[in-house]
């Protein structure tokens, strides 16, 4: 078995384990947060590996099926799908109405105590314009960078699929995503405790710079053992890869995390439980993939 099939099966028989211990009652009332999270982490791993699986086995069987474009194109279908939920998250948040009742819905569930806009795009619109906020630079480099994503997403897919490197895609996907859970852990364990002041005390408060460092490191490691498995490209240039993942990463994060602050808004919304929006889940990937593609094209 191709060891990136090995690695979905892997993968969602440990998210499964941990959503099912997670799912005892007493686990549940103690440690809620993390139960929505496992179970969101499921859905989007089986929806993503669903269309990954389908459309890698139609690629590799081409010949005993009688068209293998609608299965190929079914992962490029489901990044489609994130684009658009994503640029719907995006609009929402610059329609006045939408964004109070995105407020408001926060508010309700806990989610967010207060509004504080750093930005005075809301009061000039509030005056000229009753619905919609006046874009600023900020808006327009987190609708450039989320593009770039999708297009980057769809771009490379097709290249890994040309090149029968089909590994490469994972390894792009989860490397910016266990940077996420290691800047968590990390930050947890050692926030702090090296440097008083955070990353972007400005823009994340919660963002600590050992974090930051230890996290990426560790996750950088991690990554590159999972690049050498998936992709059979030498260590080092896995690492190299991985790192530079994980630290755009973290600049994809903080764009989010000011866009969010500009508006007044705690998350994009509410459709992930435990992770907020769409945007929220990916903002990791916004730098990193569309670099990534573009050097896999060139240099592939």
């Amino acid at each position: 078995m191709a060891s990136d099939i090995v690695f979905v099966i892997a993968l969602m028989g440990v998210v499964s384990a941990v959503w099912g211990a997670l799912a005892i009652p007493r686990l549940r009332r103690r440690l809620p947060k993390i139960y929505l999270i496992a179970r969101s982490w499921w859905f989007m791993l089986a929806a993503l590996f669903g269309c990954y699986a389908i459309a890698k086995i139609a690629d590799r069987h081409a010949e005993l099926l009688t068209s293998r474009y609608p299965y190929q194109w079914l992962l490029i279908g489901f990044f489609v799908l994130i684009g658009l939920r994503g640029g719907y998250e995006i609009k929402r948040i610059w329609c006045l109405p939408s964004r109070a009742r995105l407020i408001h819905k926060l508010q309700s569930r806990g989610l967010q105590a207060s509004v504080t806009p750093t930005s005075s795009a809301d009061h000039t619109a509030s005056a000229t314009t009753p619905h919609y906020t006046r874009p600023t630079g900020l808006d327009g480099l987190l609708s450039m960078a989320f593009v770039a994503l999708i297009v980057s997403l769809i771009a490379l897919q097709q290249l890994t699929w040309q090149r029968e490197q089909y590994g490469v895609l994972l390894f792009v996907l989860f490397a910016s995503q266990f940077n996420d859970i290691a800047q968590y852990l990390c930050g947890r364990l050692l926030g702090h405790r090296l440097f008083s002041r955070g990353l972007a005390p400005r823009i994340s408060p919660n963002k600590s710079i050992e974090g930051a460092v230890f996290g990426s490191m560790c996750a950088a490691l991690l990554a590159s053992l999972l690049g050498v498995w998936l992709t059979g490209f030498e260590w080092w240039l896995c690492l190299l890869a991985a790192y530079g993942l994980a630290v755009s990463g973290i600049a994809g994060d903080l764009l989010e995390s000011a866009f969010k602050r500009q508006h007044g808004i705690k998350d994009t919304g509410t459709m992930l439980a435990g992770h907020g929006g769409v945007l929220d889940r990916i903002d990791s990937l916004l730098i990193g993939v569309p670099i990534f593609t573009i050097l896999y094209w060139l240099l592939g």
